[in-house]
């Protein structure tokens, strides 16, 4: 089959071409689009093609379904009723092999991955600068779309990675073939692969809506801790710090992180950039967790609030918004009975705590652009794994502390070697640390499940659970089941148990 692509834009035809077998008799030839072989040739079209896959990412399909089965199995959200949104699904673990969100993510994961390896394929290891970077950006994306769909579909990599199931590996444009899942081992190290790769290629100092040397750094650090390969995270969560090119928001911005373009923002290593003209309002992510503009039907859960609400000068109080009831004049209403001391206005009776990490960029209420890796993050990647390497529990904390005092807590709020606060190990500090400070970015499920830990849903018992209690890590159904239409289409996938 000859596939042809657009001069500013990859044009993938059907799901078909990608998943089935190959039919000859089908020519696709839309108008101004050119063969691959020409594209191979130009690097100004392949740095269009380029373009397009990085807006595989921003394509709803794939950042709010990414963010939907990443996020909505962890402990951080509070559904307040039942939803006709397949959503529902990932949220209270009830998988079903025609989940929308499953389908749809996977197929656009796919799709883009398809693009990138068009630019990989064309580009040569000695080839010029630009089309080093180039190549360098597509395997980064590559990697990043293969990993986010091992987090969706594949168990941790804890939990025997050489018999587990991982993800279809395509690292080729050959439409006719039909991969089997690779083992969940083979998947993460085609991952790192990429990874090492992309570094070693690019060398732009790009702005962080675009893939860099540091963004492959970064998720090289995070691939490495789920692998517990703790001494490579520590190297590469460092490569990134010690790079300089990033710094921690500083405490007094701290709470508008979300709203403020990734370009401008001094933390940020990767986002997925969305314009001003490309607000989804109520199709966005942000629109689930805020009713200003949006179905605000989610909100911060109990346990986390209430962990939260131990550090009352935290800064990160500022990513919740209670939706209180004002009088005529404007004023809150007092309500003994409220945990915050006022009347909150609530849905299916359960209080409205909005969360405002995907809102008001750019002062519009629906706008953001997801961030995927920041410096934040790096500094915990070390806590975890100085807190597992054995001798070095105070370097954990010290590691925790940095985040801790941008937070803006001090003192008596920090930890020491002889003051864990009642946790029973350095390493509950550190996995609570990155809850208070990672949560609703899509972490918390899977930093409790690939450390043998569970999720406590006890908390929500009204509204749209009706899932067990509490999720146990060995459950089958802490991954998403393979979408039908794909095992249909590749006879060669396994299902995931259910």
């Amino acid at each position: 089959m000859k596939v042809f692509i657009n001069k500013k834009w990859l044009v993938l035809i059907v799901a078909t071409a990608l998943f089935s077998a190959c039919d000859n008799s089908l020519q696709f030839q839309p108008t101004n689009q050119l063969s691959n072989e020409i594209v191979a040739g130009s690097p100004a079209l392949l740095a269009n093609v380029t373009t397009g896959n990085y807006s595989y990412l921003k394509e709803p399909n794939y950042v709010r379904m990414r963010h939907i089965m990443q996020e909505y199995p962890g402990d951080n959200v509070m559904l307040s009723g039942s939803t006709s949104d397949h959503l529902l699904y990932s949220y209270n673990y009830g998988h079903v092999v025609n989940s929308n969100v499953s389908l749809n993510f996977w197929r656009t994961a796919y799709y883009g991955i398809y693009g990138t390896n068009v630019v990989i394929e064309s580009i040569d290891d000695n080839d010029s600068e630009e089309l080093r970077q180039l190549k360098g950006e597509n395997l980064f994306l590559r990697a990043l779309m293969h990993f986010d769909l091992l987090r969706g579909f594949a168990r941790p990599y804890s939990q025997n990675p050489d018999s587990n199931l991982g993800v279809m590996i395509r690292d080729n444009t050959d439409a006719s073939a039909l991969p089997a899942r690779s083992t969940v081992r083979e998947s993460y190290e085609f991952v790192v692969n990429d990874l090492l790769k992309a570094a070693e290629l690019m060398t732009d100092a790009k702005d962080p809506i675009y893939a860099t040397r540091e963004a492959a750094w970064a998720l090289l650090a995070r691939a490495y801790l789920y692998m517990e390969r703790y001494d490579q995270a520590l190297e590469y969560a460092d490569k990134v710090i010690q790079s300089g090119r990033y710094q921690l928001l500083e405490t007094s911005r701290l709470g508008e992180y979300f709203t403020y373009l990734p370009e401008a923002n001094p933390e940020t290593i990767f986002a997925i950039k969305h314009l001003s003209t490309e607000n989804r309002g109520r199709s966005s992510i942000g629109s689930m967790y805020h009713g200003d503009g949006g179905w605000g039907e989610i909100y911060a859960s109990k346990p986390y609030r209430d962990l939260l609400d131990k550090y009352p000068h935290d800064e990160r109080h500022k990513f919740i918004e209670p939706a209180y009831i004002l009088d005529e004049e404007g004023n809150r209403i007092p309500d003994p009975s409220e945990d915050v001391g006022y009347l909150l206005d609530k849905r299916n009776g359960i209080s409205k705590y909005f969360i405002t990490k995907y809102t008001r960029q750019e002062n519009i209420p629906m706008l953001s652009s997801p961030v995927v890796l920041r410096l934040a993050e790096m500094y915990l990647i070390k806590a975890e794994a100085y807190a597992i390497l054995p001798g070095r529990e105070s370097e954990a904390l010290e590691m925790v502390n940095v985040i801790r005092e941008r937070a803006g807590l001090s003192g008596s709020d920090l930890y020491t070697t002889g003051d864990l606060k009642g946790h029973n190990s350095v390493l509950d500090v550190v996995l609570e640390e990155r809850w208070l400070e990672l949560a609703w970015e899509g972490h918390r499920a899977m930093d409790q499940f690939r450390n043998n830990r569970p999720i406590d849903r006890r908390y929500a018992n009204a509204g749209a659970w009706s899932g067990p209690e509490v999720i146990q890590p060995d459950s089958p159904s802490i991954v998403h089941l393979i979408p039908e239409a794909e095992l249909t289409l590749n006879p060669n996938l396994v299902q995931n148990p259910n």
